[in-house]
């Protein structure tokens, strides 16, 4: 896919696959707002907010674990568990899924910057096999790009 430039703000000159990779909150923020209408071909916006809900997990036997704050609400950690696996016990609240839905931690709570900032590297680890993988242009759009990335 050709991937339209933001041409607006702090983000500007990057891509949308660039952008996820980067400052999701943003994005998703934007959305709710509606920054990127008449920006950002409606339908290339509404391709990779899909996607960024319905990322495979690499290993078909096991689940994503999102781990949020019992007190605060706001995203703590990811962890890939056996399917199998009793549910967490504690004071930390999880959420189970058969995919990595990165909008997840937007949808539990408004504005979770940090929470993002700790996602990223936990997405990179599991997706490229290297937490400081450099997201490269061409790596962000290849990844959105793959139909095999996504249910």
């Amino acid at each position: 896919m050709s991937w339209t430039v933001i041409g607006i703000g702090r983000h500007k000159g990057i891509t949308l696959p660039q952008l996820l990779f980067k400052d999701p909150d943003w994005f998703y923020w934007a959305i709710d707002k509606g920054v990127l209408n008449g920006r950002i071909p409606t339908s290339e916006v509404q391709d990779i907010y899909e996607k960024s809900r319905n990322i495979k997990i690499p290993q078909s036997d096991l689940h994503a674990e999102f781990v949020f704050d019992g007190i605060r609400g706001v995203f703590a950690d990811l962890k890939l568990v056996p399917k199998d696996r009793p549910n967490h016990v504690g004071t930390s609240k999880t959420q189970r899924l058969d995919r990595i839905d990165m909008a997840l931690i937007r949808d539990s709570k408004s504005y979770d910057k940090l929470g993002y900032n700790l996602l990223i590297p936990i997405l990179k680890e599991i997706l490229f096999g290297d937490r400081k993988a450099r997201m490269t242009k061409r790596r962000a759009e290849d990844f959105f790009d793959n139909p095999n990335s996504f249910f």
